[in-house]
Parts: structure tokens; C-alpha cells; sequence
């Protein structure tokens, strides 16, 4: 079968399959020309079939004596953008160009490799000689001797960045709203539980706004829904000036926000934040050439107190049930303002719609 019509499963199969032949060409040493020269064809044929699955091949050698030494191959500079000559003067250059939180893992494969037992690929972090961030997945074959003994491994290096960078982008799309390109209601859960985790350590507070825009059927209905897209694209924007960089605006529904405070001192500070919320979402918006108003009901939950003794995640899912029930008792009595959950009354800030 041709090289080039195996599949990689196929061609790592042969590899195996190729190093398990020359172990066995090996065994009689230089008793005979014909093994020698047989082998040197095999390691040929082997590099050959490596090098046409992946994008280069590093060699680990392992000395009698226990010392190792690592040599790149030629098609390293296209990944990594340093040359052979340039891992050859610098030993330490092949862990060094990994970042820091990769490091631990890379050094494992390789205590694992020359410790004599298999371990899967490995894909992490280079940082390329432009100092761009780089993925890379490292498939390792180990070399053995007759005896079963480890005489080093070779590294099969694929750059896999675009693929990383697609599935990072698959993942932020689906953590935020495609309109608004806001964290979404699984985003904000996922940062919920941190904050609640934080707050926990710090003895702090985290309290959610769930703000609904009133009136804003009334916009659809009058000037068509391209104007009420711009409309929830500047309600996203004033929500985003209203509050600090470390906290969270998302949106979880049509007319729907929440915003999460991490860090407070005082439970009172959530009410400042509605009270500006309130307020920005009064003034008079502009959209298909229309001047569009509407408003806002806030409904306002604070953990510990409205939560307590429960885990993280439910503490999540518990506060936003409780910010919306807020929030709607907000509506049923006149909309336009605030209140905390558990409080007797609502606060309002714009005339009653």
C-alpha cells in the first residue's frame, strides 16, 4: 500500500509494526552485514513514515549510562520557528518555550516516557520564537532494545492551533448571545459559582439583577424587530456602563438581563447599581430612525442571605429564581424601580407605566 493512501491509524499501526522489526534485526548485532544494512533500511523506511503524519519529529536518546539527549528534526523551524542547531545549543530550550501552566504536564510525559511506560498524546502549549501561543499535540513511540529495555522515544509533533482556535470559538459562541454578544444563561452560571466560591473565602456578598425591560413589546409591535435588536444592543451597552469591568452583564431571554456583583462589601451597593440601571434604561432610545422608550423592572437576590447552606450551583440557579420573583413583584406594582427579594416594598425611581 502506498504511504500516502494509509490513514494515520494505518501508518502508526506500521511504525509499531516496523520498530518491532528492528528490535529483532538488532539481536545479532554486527554479526552480519545483511542485518545492518536491513535495519538501516527499516530506521529509513520508519523516519519515512513518520515524517508523512507529522509536521516533525524530535528523537530522545537515552545513553547507557542514563544520560539523554534530544535532537529536532529539520521541519522544526516551521512549527516552532528555532532550528536544530538552535535546540542543539540550548538543552533546556524544548521545556522552556512552554508555558508555565503547560510545564508540569510535559515534564510528566517525559518522566513516564524514559521510565519505560506508554502514555497517550499530549496536547499543550508552545510559545513560538514570534512570540505567538502555539498548540501542539506530542504523540510519543518509545525505542526499546531486544531486552525490553527503553533506549529513548521519538516525539510526533502535529501543530493543531487552528483546530484549538475553532474550538475555542465554538465554545465562546455558545457562552454568549448571538445578538448581543453577552455572556448567556450558561455563562453566567459558570460565573456565578465562581463568585459564590470567592465569596465564600472572603466572607463577601454576590448579589444578581435580573432586569426586565418594560415596554418593550410596544417597540417590536410599532417600529418591527430590526428596531428592537437595536434597542436590546443598546440596553446591553448601558447595562456595561452601569457596573465594574469584574462584573458580569448576560442575557438569558428576549428582554431579559442579569447582572452579577462579586466582591461586595454591603448588600446596599446592589441597590446603587439598580438605582443606575433604573435610571439608564429610562432615557429615550434611538433605532430605525425612531425615538423608542422604555424602562425597567429590577429584581435584586444576595448571597449568602438569600441562599444559604446550599452548594454553589444550586445557590446559583436559587438566586436567579429569586431576583426574577423580585422582579415581577416589582412589575405587579407599577414597574419602573428596584427591590431586594424578601422586602416588603418596591422602589421606584421613573413615573409608574
Amino acid at each position: 500500500m502506498d504511504d500516502h493512501c494509509m490513514t494515520r491509524a494505518q501508518l502508526l499501526d506500521e511504525v509499531r509494526l516496523l520498530r518491532d522489526r528492528l528490535a529483532v534485526l538488532e539481536k545479532d548485532g554486527p554479526k552480519s552485514v545483511f542485518v545492518l544494512e536491513n535495519g538501516h533500511d527499516g530506521e529509513s523506511r520508519y523516519r519515512r513514515l513518520l515524517e508523512s503524519v507529522t509536521d516533525y519529529i524530535y528523537t530522545v536518546r537515552v545513553e547507557p549510562d542514563g544520560a539523554f539527549s534530544t535532537v529536532h528534526g529539520p521541519e522544526c523551524q516551521r512549527v516552532t520557528g528555532y532550528t536544530p542547531s538552535e535546540y542543539e545549543a540550548d538543552p533546556l530550550l524544548w521545556i522552556n518555550m512552554v508555558p508555565e501552566e503547560d510545564r508540569e504536564a510535559v515534564l510528566a510525559q517525559a518522566r513516564e516516557l524514559l521510565g519505560g511506560r506508554d502514555v497517550p498524546p499530549l496536547e499543550h502549549r508552545i510559545v513560538h520564537k514570534d512570540g505567538s501561543v502555539r498548540w501542539v499535540r506530542n504523540t510519543p513511540v518509545l525505542r526499546r532494545d531486544i531486552l525490553g529495555k527503553v533506549t529513548g522515544y521519538d516525539g510526533i509533533i502535529n501543530d493543531i492551533t487552528a483546530r484549538k482556535e475553532a474550538e475555542e470559538q465554538i465554545r465562546r459562541l455558545s457562552m454568549h448571545d448571538a445578538l448581543t454578544g453577552l455572556p448567556n444563561r450558561e455563562h453566567y452560571t459558570v460565573r456565578m459559582k465562581q463568585a459564590i466560591y470567592r465569596a465564600d473565602r472572603n466572607a463577601a456578598k454576590v448579589a444578581v439583577l435580573f432586569v426586565d425591560l418594560d415596554g418593550f413589546k410596544k417597540v417590536n409591535d410599532l417600529y418591527g424587530h430590526a428596531a428592537g435588536d437595536e434597542v436590546l444592543l443598546a440596553v446591553g451597552e448601558r447595562l456595561l456602563r452601569c457596573v465594574r469591568k469584574s462584573d458580569l452583564v448576560a442575557r438569558i431571554g428576549g428582554d431579559e438581563f442579569v447582572v452579577m456583583l462579586a466582591d461586595l462589601a454591603d448588600a446596599s451597593d446592589a441597590a446603587g447599581v439598580a438605582e443606575k440601571i433604573v435610571r439608564a434604561l429610562s432615557r429615550p432610545f434611538r433605532a430605525a430612525g425612531e425615538v423608542c422608550r422604555i424602562g425597567a423592572s429590577v429584581g435584586i437576590s444576595v448571597y449568602p442571605e438569600d441562599c444559604p447552606a446550599l452548594s454553589p450551583e444550586a445557590a446559583a440557579f436559587g438566586l436567579l429564581a429569586q431576583a426574577d420573583a423580585a422582579m415581577y413583584a416589582v412589575k405587579r406594582a407599577g414597574r419602573g424601580g428596584y427591590r431586594f427579594h424578601g422586602a416588603q416594598q418596591a422602589c421606584f425611581l421613573s413615573p409608574r407605566q
